[in-house]
């Protein structure tokens, strides 16, 4: 089996002990400062044996960001592997190739993430901050018809950009529901999240984002992983939130899946706790390399192809572990 360390050398980071991670965790508030976590992302490629041909193997690799920092990483590979990144919105991502059969080993990425709640990012002069990015409408989220009408009527007496801003967040927040029964939910359709008022987390964040973007205000579509509230575990299945542009301030989150669930809108409009971990940002997603098949709608779990042509996804399986907030700790030695 490959092994390939990635550090990341950070002052804070002294070097910990096997099994550090063990130590008990302290009372936490998600809402006050710096949690760090251990994250285990393990995608099992024997499911890609039937595969006529090598595989291309995409898979999310967690995003640096004024909130949010890789501390250590470390990835066990039987295939050669590389770190990529994507032109358009800056995701980054491991890229390997190989031919599977019944006995490949698991791809396994480690992190150690420190993430803070965020009140908002400066747009700064990152290039993948730029606003002219987040107003254009993506597939599945259009700016004209029902979604124009829509917000062009909850911001009817809207004076100002943030009153309007707000007036579409408190209409997702009321009309929509937490609802993943039948089908149609979790694509991100906006067209359908208007007409149907209910749907995940993609479903809420996409028709904001949609009503914003119609109005002329920027607004980006984040995804990742939430942390539940234990001090280890499996991670279930991923979570998503929303930044508009306040021309002072910079980008500013909402999460209006997470404040429906808990009843507390105002909480969760401009401020989003730590207790998640985030991986990319955008719609319609060109890899890096740029795959054969359309654009991603959305980019948290493996994408692989054969012969250019898109495979089913391999299974993929998260486990976290809550470490201490000053905890050192070297990836590949938490205690799984």
């Amino acid at each position: 089996m490959r092994r390939s360390p990635r550090r990341i050398a950070r002052a804070v980071l002294a070097l910990g002990t096997a099994g550090v991670a063990l130590a008990t965790t302290p009372p936490r508030d998600a809402w006050k400062g710096a949690a760090r976590y251990g994250l285990e992302y393990r995608v099992r490629l024997r499911d890609l044996a039937a595969a006529p041909d090598a595989v291309a193997l995409w898979v999310p690799y967690p995003a640096e960001t004024p909130d949010q920092r890789v501390l250590d990483a470390h990835i066990d590979s039987p295939w050669p592997e590389r770190l990529t990144r994507e032109e358009k919105y800056g995701n980054r991502m491991e890229y390997v190739e190989g031919k599977a059969d019944a006995s490949t080993a698991d791809f396994v990425m480690r992190f150690v993430v420190e993430r803070l709640p965020s009140t908002g990012t400066p747009t700064m002069d990152d290039a993948y901050l730029r606003p002219a990015l987040y107003q254009t409408p993506n597939k599945l989220i259009p700016l004209s018809g029902v979604i124009r009408t829509l917000a062009e009527e909850q911001s009817r007496g809207a004076d100002t950009r943030a009153a309007k801003i707000r007036a579409f967040y408190d209409y997702v927040y009321r009309t929509m529901s937490y609802d993943k029964s039948g089908t149609g939910w979790g694509r991100g359709d906006a067209v359908w999240a208007c007409e149907n008022k209910r749907g995940n987390c993609t479903d809420f964040h996409s028709l904001f984002i949609a009503m914003l973007r119609s109005q002329g205000i920027p607004a980006r579509f984040l995804i990742g992983f939430p942390i539940p509230d234990a001090d280890a575990g499996a991670i279930p299945g991923y979570h998503c939130w929303a930044e508009f542009l306040d021309e002072k301030r910079g980008w500013i989150p909402v999460d209006a899946s997470e404040a429906k669930k808990k009843e507390m809108p105002d909480a969760y409009f401009g401020t989003i706790p730590n207790d998640r971990i985030e991986f990319t940002a955008g719609r319609d997603i060109t890899l890096s390399p740029p795959q054969h098949g359309e654009p991603l709608n959305y980019f948290v779990f493996p994408y692989a192809e054969a012969q250019g042509k898109a495979l089913e996804p391999p299974h993929a399986e998260l486990r976290f572990r809550r470490l201490a907030p000053d905890e050192a700790a070297r990836a590949e030695e938490v205690v799984w």
